[in-house]
């Protein structure tokens, strides 16, 4: 029997031209697999999309991850962590996507699953 598949995907979508931060839930003992940013078009400015882990400790513990460059006309972007990065009870990870101009929209999705999974 197939194990389940127990990846959960928290998304968000901005209104035009508007930046939005997306959030994983804080509970549990959970890993950060991947994040994803899909633009509806084409950028019409240079972005920079972070990645940050919101420490439940307090917001002297919270932690860039990434910040990923998206240039004019670039639509997508990922991060997938080169190395585990756990979350304990209280911890959620934050995904800022800037507005990307005019109309175009942006969604953000961010992959977790239970730690030991």
């Amino acid at each position: 029997m197939a194990k389940p598949f127990p990846v959960e995907r928290t998304v968000g979508t901005s209104g035009a031209n508007a930046p939005q931060t997306v959030s994983s839930p804080a509970r549990g003992r959970r890993v950060l697999k991947m994040v994803t940013v899909a633009y509806s078009a084409a950028l019409l400015n240079n972005v920079t999309v972070t990645t940050t882990l919101n420490a439940g400790a307090g917001a002297g513990y919270d932690t860039r991850l990434s910040g990923i460059d998206m240039l004019v006309g670039e639509r997508w972007a990922g991060f997938i962590p080169e190395f585990p990065i756990p979350l304990s009870e209280g911890d959620s990870i934050d995904v800022v996507a800037p507005a990307g101009g005019a109309a175009v929209t942006s969604g953000v999705q961010i992959y977790t699953e239970p730690d030991g999974a």
